[in-house]
């Protein structure tokens, strides 16, 4: 883990140009919307109703890593946004942004406090739990109905999808190429 850090602050000590990092960052929206589209057309975990494995949120976590917090905020604003739309389920927007904001603040405050001893999978684990919390308030606003009786079920969903994201968010930071977002 030290290495992963000591390697992540010289990634951040080497600035993209602006053309790389615009490219960056464009594709990492990119792959965001694909992987939300392809996750979109996948079953619902069997722990709770409408829970997903957030596999597009390792784009946000990951930018947040290897550029940092502005760049992750876009993205994931980006994301949801853009994913939104092309879906045409706007309404989906006000689920997933409110609640992918407050995921990703909260894994910026993970990172930025307590990275050197917390894992990529533990920060991610907590970042998907606040997720499926934060989206349970719109959703019981929008229906009407209290939600809350869902709050265990779909903390487990996001314990799950939180640790397997940030494994596979970790694995793809180690991994990849520094040539690939450094200079």
């Amino acid at each position: 883990m030290k290495e992963l850090l000591k390697r992540t602050d010289e990634r951040k000590k080497v600035r993209m140009s602006s053309t790389r990092r615009l490219t960056f960052l464009a594709f990492s929206v990119a792959v965001a919307l694909v992987v939300a589209f392809v996750e979109s057309m996948l079953p619902s975990l069997p722990i709770a109703p409408g829970a997903k494995l957030g596999l597009s949120n390792i784009a946000p976590l990951f930018v947040l890593i290897v550029l940092g917090v502005g760049d992750a905020f876009t993205v994931m604003i980006l994301k949801c946004l853009l994913s939104a739309t092309l879906s045409g389920g706007l309404t989906g927007l006000m689920y997933s942004l409110p609640a992918g904001l407050a995921s990703l603040a909260v894994e910026t405050v993970l990172m930025l406090f307590v990275f050197d001893r917390m894992s990529i999978a533990g920060i991610s684990l907590v970042g998907a739990v606040v997720f499926n919390a934060v989206q349970l308030v719109p959703a019981s606003l929008i229906t009407g109905v209290n939600l809350i009786m869902l709050l265990p079920f779909m903390i487990a969903a996001g314990i799950m999808a939180g640790a397997f994201t940030g494994l596979l968010t970790y694995y793809t930071v180690k991994k990849l190429p520094y040539s690939v977002y450094g200079q």
